[in-house]
């Protein structure tokens, strides 16, 4: 049972959903399903959820202010145009560790994609975390993550909310908007001991954070200091990223994943890999950061 409004809005069954991004000009909201190497794209008009197929592992997406999105790859990133059916390889993401892949990833109040890697396994550091300037540039901010997720940015941009989520922990960083440095960071959330692990975050205009948990069934709010400020519980036991969509931002997408459940745990939550749409009862969002590159 879940005490939170919720509807579906898409009932694709993706084995790993993840990256939820609405598209405020077009009224558009595009997600990936990471180990099937595909985006999706749906219109909040209507009409049918649109496919496309990369043919590679894709570990998130985000806006582009020239059209399309930009995505991080396996070990790539790349521009991808859900409209035309196509993509263009930008450049190598660690082709040297096949043992990693990227992973999710978003685009900072001045126009740089931020985005992660991460051990397959989810047991050594060999992961980092990258940072695609408009020119092209590709420069790692920090290396020694198992697994990296998020990030997402307050509201003046001054704090990097980062996720290593094996590790359970959502740290703060001190983040220059105008440079891109990333400064030390402090543990924000620290989910140990809980069962659950911290995904995919998003920070709506008053500079709440919004955590998704694997394992866990829920979204947690957090105050711009740490505390709990409200819990969202959802009928699906691996939510993995939510975005605030809809004409005024008052809605929440939420991308979900179907990986390593099995029969008894998917015929408990058949829902699991589609895309809930959640009332969160008041916060709004605020427009998505478009790639400037």
């Amino acid at each position: 049972m879940t005490d939170t409004p919720w509807t579906v809005l898409s009932a694709v069954p993706c084995h790993l959903g993840e990256s939820a991004v609405w598209d405020d000009r077009l009224g558009r909201l595009h997600w990936v399903d990471i180990t099937a190497g595909r985006v999706y794209t749906l219109d909040w008009a209507g009409g049918p959820t649109r496919t496309l197929e990369l043919g590679d592992l894709v570990g998130s997406v985000a806006l582009r202010e020239a059209g399309g999105l930009v995505a991080a790859f396996r070990h790539a990133v790349a521009y991808v145009d859900p409209d035309a059916g196509a993509f263009e390889i930008l450049a190598p993401v660690e082709a040297d560790r096949p043992g990693n892949r990227c992973n999710d990833g978003a685009v900072d109040p001045a126009g740089r994609f931020w985005f992660g890697t991460m051990d397959l396994a989810e047991t050594d550091p060999t992961g980092a975390f990258y940072c695609l300037r408009p020119g092209g540039a590709l420069t790692r901010a920090f290396a020694g993550v198992i697994c990296s997720n998020g990030p997402a940015w307050s509201p003046d941009g001054r704090t990097l909310y980062h996720v290593d989520s094996t590790r359970q922990v959502v740290r703060a960083h001190d983040f220059d908007p105008v440079t891109g440095a990333v400064g030390p960071g402090r543990v924000f959330v620290d989910d140990t001991g809980t069962g659950w692990y911290p995904d995919g975050v998003t920070v709506d205009a008053d500079g709440y954070v919004w955590n998704c948990k694997w394992a866990g069934g829920r979204i947690v709010r957090y105050a711009p200091d740490g505390t709990v400020d409200r819990v969202l519980h959802l009928p699906v036991p691996r939510p993995t990223r939510c975005a605030f969509v809809g004409p005024d931002l008052t809605l929440l997408a939420v991308t979900s994943a179907r990986m390593g459940l099995g029969e008894a745990e998917l015929a408990a939550a058949p829902l699991s890999g589609q895309v809930l749409l959640v009332d969160p009862d008041g916060p709004r969002g605020r427009p998505t950061p478009r790639f400037t590159g």
